[in-house]
């Protein structure tokens, strides 16, 4: 009796089956190998680096960027959470979840944090560019960036002018992949 094999009906994840329609009888073809989608998978991560540090040319602004939050997990945190910690002539500051915002562009990630919020005598924002960083055989990779502090005028009645103003400073940065505390 000759039987066509018309359809694939299942996979599982160690066997795939093969059902014979109109006979009704499953047969082992062969054992499937979802190993090298996991290898994949963890070459992509370990090429990805977890931690960024930017440092300006005279050494008196550090910033570390870290894109998933390290631990312990806070109740307040929207999952997938960021951390940037900032010290320089501001002073030190550590800014998570909501307190950074992250936008794509063609620039690259820009990620923005307010370091003085004063409305009042005009806030002072900084806007860090994080280009696509590949680690190569997990190796720390560093390159050059920019952050750009933004200056807001405050309240000012009727000034004429810009209303924001830029300063552009160069960063060396470097990626690296870490080990992060849960």
């Amino acid at each position: 009796m000759k039987t066509n094999i018309s359809q694939l009906v299942a996979i599982n994840v160690s066997t795939l089956f093969v059902v014979m329609l109109g006979v009704g009888i499953c047969a082992p073809v062969g054992a499937v190998d979802f190993k090298p989608a996991q290898k994949l998978a963890d070459v992509t991560r370990f090429n990805q680096a977890n931690q960024y540090t930017f440092t300006d040319p005279i050494r008196t602004t550090q910033i570390v960027f870290f894109p998933q939050a390290p631990g312990p997990v806070r109740v307040d945190d929207p999952p997938g959470a960021s951390q940037l910690t900032y010290q320089g002539p501001e002073g030190e500051f550590t800014f998570r979840g909501k307190a950074i915002r992250k936008q794509n562009t063609p620039l690259g990630l820009l990620i923005t944090v307010t370091l003085k919020p004063n409305a009042d005598q005009g806030q002072l924002q900084l806007t860090l560019v994080l280009p696509p960083v590949n680690l190569q055989n997990g190796q720390k990779q560093e390159f050059d960036t920019v952050a750009i502090k933004t200056r807001g005028l405050g309240f000012v009645v009727n000034r004429a002018g810009a209303e924001l103003t830029y300063l552009t400073l160069p960063f060396k940065g470097a990626a690296e992949s870490v080990i992060l505390p849960l």
